[in-house]
């Protein structure tokens, strides 16, 4: 039942897919337990992060953004005739 999903995350490319795992760390119904290495979830208690079921369903807002790239140093040389 360890399926993947695939989100469509919009970057310079246009067409990047990145493939997210069904996780409950990415779940609407699991949120973290500070105390232990796992979640609490509303359909199936206490679960660890990587427990997955049928009910999962995807929350953007728990996926961890991306660092865009450094810039290119530029020289006042790059814009001279």
């Amino acid at each position: 039942m360890n399926e993947n999903i695939n989100i469509n995350i919009h970057n310079n490319n246009n067409n990047n897919i990145d493939v997210i795992e069904k996780k409950c760390c990415y779940c609407e119904h699991a949120a973290p337990i500070r105390e232990a290495n796992g979640y609490i979830c509303r359909k199936k208690g206490i679960v660890t992060y990587n427990f997955t079921c049928k009910k999962f369903v995807f929350d953007p807002i728990k996926l961890s953004p991306v660092l865009p790239a450094k810039p290119l140093e530029i020289f006042p040389e790059d814009f001279k005739l």
